[in-house]
């Protein structure tokens, strides 16, 4: 297991992802999260994005594909 560490408080505007559509959709399962759940959630997707760039980048492309996830 990874544990990530919150440097900062991260805020809204920062965000990559949607805090309240995140919340929605695991309160749908019966969960709640944690402000440090958002903030390594997002975390998350950007380092997928970051990949996702760098693998377009090798194949010469400008747009974004699925397998490129």
């Amino acid at each position: 297991m990874i544990r990530l560490v919150r440097k900062r408080p991260v805020s809204e505007k920062e965000l990559t992802v949607y805090k309240e559509k995140i919340k929605e959709i695991a309160q749908k399962k019966g969960f709640r999260i944690s402000e440090s759940f958002i903030a390594a959630f997002d975390r998350a997707v950007r380092e997928l994005l970051e990949k996702a760039i760098k693998r377009g980048e090798i194949e010469g492309r400008k747009t974004l594909l699925p397998r490129h996830i």
